[in-house]
């Protein structure tokens, strides 16, 4: 009998995969080394658990025909077309970048699957895109024009966060929320439930005003407030708080320069991002990343 604080091995998930008639040709190839520890990590080292969420993951992939994918089925998607999610480059560190920018039209009642079907694509492609022996990816969300008419229906946004939870386990280095109005308050509040601690303390929430001067743009004090008092831990003191808020306005505004200093509530430095975020989509830059990504 194992010790209830037992620390389970790859080795251990690998005969366990064997046992429960799940250890293939294709698990042997899909899941190697960093694979096993993920899951291992998601399910707190536990063999069994962690044996289980795997076992799903590859038959959903083996029925999904996840591998078969093409960039000709969603080729003619305004998903892609438009770039509402897609792969834009990796970070110094090699980590992929996952750009989802918020448009002003809500996602049809019928077109969900394929949304998640495109949505898997592109996390596809992230891991593909991956540089530096890296395996986690950065996600930054466009949230500008978020409003509850064009808000996605919970049962989509549910899907994609169980997609990436049970799927794509310890995968996620940072997620940032940028320029989300202060209507997005209701949305967070609704959603935090569903989502691991764990995953919650890697969100930051960013507004490019406090990345720029004049510091004129650089007090958005409803934004400001909001953020500060949604996301500071409910442990750090309000001279702790404040110490980690925007700088007041000062200066002129005659030109628009980066700010000094990170505005992000400590949750970590947006400005390696921001040029990425100010860049527009483009379509034939996304065809080149795709195939260079190996993507037929």
């Amino acid at each position: 009998m194992k010790h209830p604080h037992h620390v389970g091995t790859t080795e251990e998930l690998k005969t366990s995969l064997a046992a429960a008639g799940c250890w293939d040709s294709y698990a042997e190839q899909y899941c190697d080394e960093g694979c096993l520890k993920r899951y291992l990590r998601a399910r707190n080292m536990d063999v069994t658990k962690a044996c289980a969420m795997l076992k799903t993951t590859l038959e959903w992939r083996k029925t999904n025909k996840i591998d078969d994918m093409t960039i000709e089925e969603f080729a003619s998607s305004r998903y892609m077309r438009d770039g509402w999610v897609y792969v834009d480059g990796n970070d110094a560190e090699g980590r992929s970048i996952v750009v989802f920018r918020k448009r002003k039209e809500r996602l049809p009642v019928d077109e969900h699957d394929l949304y998640l079907r495109y949505m898997t694509f592109v996390v596809e492609t992230a891991i593909k895109n991956m540089k530096n022996g890296q395996e986690q990816w950065v996600w930054m969300l466009d949230l500008a024009v978020y409003s509850p008419s064009n808000a996605p229906a919970l049962s989509v946004t549910l899907g994609v966060l169980q997609l990436l939870a049970n799927h794509y386990p310890e995968r996620l280095h940072k997620a940032y929320v940028v320029n989300a109005p202060s209507i997005f308050q209701m949305a967070w509040k609704v959603l935090q439930p569903f989502i691991d601690p764990v995953t919650r303390s890697k969100a930051a929430f960013v507004n490019t005003k406090d990345y720029h001067a004049p510091a004129k743009a650089a007090a958005d004090s409803s934004w400001g407030s909001w953020a500060s008092s949604v996301f500071t831990s409910s442990k750090s003191s309000s001279k702790e708080a404040a110490a980690q808020a925007p700088a007041g306005p000062g200066g002129s505004d005659a030109s628009v320069v980066l700010a000094d200093g990170p505005a992000d509530g400590g949750k970590g430095c947006f400005r390696p991002f921001l040029q990425l975020y100010e860049t527009p989509f483009c379509y034939d830059r996304q065809r080149q990343l795709l195939t260079a990504c190996g993507w037929k």
